[in-house]
């Protein structure tokens, strides 16, 4: 007992402060794996990003299979503008079209951290939410996962539609950013795509976009068993 508390304290400790950069490379790599095992990024799609400090974030690349990315295959970007300030040695990797958003919301939300799924999960609580700008949340013990939340709490995501390219989904993007009753949210669904998830850090994020997940396939799976109507 005394050994797993001391992981548990020691885990707390790195949580509540800036991480390195060399950490948060090697933990972009091993979140991604996971991401990839969950389903979140498969057939190369979907990413992540961390800040190390106040003005740099560390972006995967785009169009490579995220479970094999190496913590040497990140870009460097100013989060302020969205600047490439360092690319990986490899010339042939690209920098993730997400990265936009990505800043965007680091900027707008004071993210530390923002993933990008491409879940099966993510794409059904769209079609699930018909043409309703918003996928509610309630009734469930997961809730307490995001910050700030209960599970008395009824958390509504924002959704918006997708577009050819990433880059042209700024604007829409920003405007729920700036909506007062998504201002508990820390995702926003993509319909037909997917959905960007957020946190204060890299563990955050990472405790959030499991907590969705897990939300998501809970809503969906109460609605086609008939426990539980879904209600906007």
């Amino acid at each position: 007992m005394k050994q797993a508390n001391t992981i548990y304290s020691q885990e707390m400790v790195t949580q509540s402060k800036q991480l390195d950069e060399q950490t948060t490379r090697s933990l972009i790599s091993e979140f991604l794996r996971l991401f990839y095992t969950n389903g979140w990024v498969t057939g190369t799609g979907g990413g992540i990003c961390a800040t190390f400090d106040d003005t740099h974030v560390l972006i995967a690349p785009t169009s490579v299979h995220k479970e094999r990315v190496l913590p040497e295959d990140l870009f460097v970007v100013n989060r302020k503008n969205g600047e490439v300030i360092r690319s990986p040695e490899n010339p042939a990797l690209r920098l993730s079209e997400c990265a936009s958003i990505f800043c965007q919301i680091i900027n707008e939300r004071g993210a530390g951290a923002v993933m990008h799924s491409h879940s099966l999960s993510s794409v059904l609580a769209s079609d699930m939410a018909k043409g309703e700008d918003h996928f509610l949340i309630e009734g469930l013990e997961m809730l307490k996962g995001l910050a700030g939340e209960n599970n008395q709490s009824r958390h509504a995501v924002p959704i918006i539609h997708n577009t050819l390219h990433e880059r042209e989904l700024l604007q829409e993007v920003g405007v729920q950013l700036t909506q007062s009753r998504f201002a508990r949210a820390y995702c926003i669904l993509v319909r037909d795509h997917g959905a960007y998830i957020w946190g204060r850090d890299i563990w955050e994020v990472k405790r959030h976009a499991e907590v969705y997940h897990f939300l998501f396939d809970a809503v969906l799976a109460r609605q086609q068993m008939g426990t539980k109507k879904w209600n906007p």
